[in-house]
């Protein structure tokens, strides 16, 4: 089966909800066994509901706690064996201009959507926490890490270090047999943060505007998770250091 995940041991950020979610319906479909980690343990246990058969663990955490992130792998890898694969879909995302923004404000966005990624994948990186087939870590990055628009300096910022980051460690990790990439997806209309955001910084007439710089239209959190299962299987074995972006063609035009 293309993009199979059979006996692989898979740790997903931001399982709760959003990307991170459909992530781990599809990986588990894929045969996986997932790790499903957020703050919400109410939403992440709904997320377990929806899995199959197969073990898989939740771990209510949050990523901020830097500190706390090579123990709780280490402990995922102590009871259910070494990691094959890594998700990192914990992210925030920030609307205000640069005059109004506050340090404490971008502080907070680059310690979950890069420091949590770097320290999830230097805990992975070791031998004795990695399989040893290798692994393949998978960064949700975003459209806005290749485009922009007005008011989100740190996000787009954020998300674009996060390009530079995976092709340093994917020549850096590619000897261990750890492979690298990153995913950019476009606009979802099933993402509850990305349309709470657009609802609250947009007009009505803005996002219909938007909708038409889409030509297939929105997109769905399942066609970015199928990316990223396809990303962590072996069918992917020769992909590494690249950004993919899933976005209906919209950063074509």
């Amino acid at each position: 089966m293309l993009g199979s995940l059979e006996g692989k041991n898979i740790i997903i950020t931001g399982a709760s909800s959003g990307i991170g979610k459909a992530c781990a319906v599809e990986c588990s479909k894929a045969g996986a066994q997932v790790h499903l980690i957020a703050r919400n343990l109410d939403k992440l246990n709904e997320v377990s509901a929806m899995l199959g058969d197969s073990v898989h663990t939740v771990n209510s955490f949050d990523v901020t706690h830097s500190e706390g992130i090579e123990p709780l792998v280490k402990s995922i890898v102590d009871t259910h064996g070494k990691i094959d694969g890594f998700i990192h879909s914990a992210g925030i995302q920030i609307t205000v201009p640069v005059r109004a923004s506050t340090r404490d404000s971008y502080v907070s966005l680059y310690s979950v959507n890069n420091v949590a990624a770097y320290e999830f994948a230097r805990s992975i990186s070791r031998n004795k926490i990695k399989s040893s087939r290798g692994a393949s870590i998978v960064f949700i990055s975003s459209m806005m890490s290749i485009v922009a628009n007005p008011a989100l300096a740190a996000y787009c910022s954020s998300k674009a270090a996060l390009l530079g980051a995976a092709r340093s460690m994917a020549l850096e990790l590619a000897k261990q047999k750890i492979r690298v990439n990153c995913v950019s997806p476009g606009f979802m209309s099933d993402s509850k943060m990305m349309r709470d955001d657009l609802q609250g910084s947009l007009s009505q007439s803005e996002i219909d505007e938007l909708k038409k710089g889409y030509p297939l239209g929105l997109g769905e959190t399942i066609d970015v998770a199928k990316m990223c299962v396809y990303l962590l299987s072996d069918d992917a074995k020769w992909i590494t250091g690249q950004n993919i972006v899933i976005d209906g063609g919209y950063s074509a035009r």
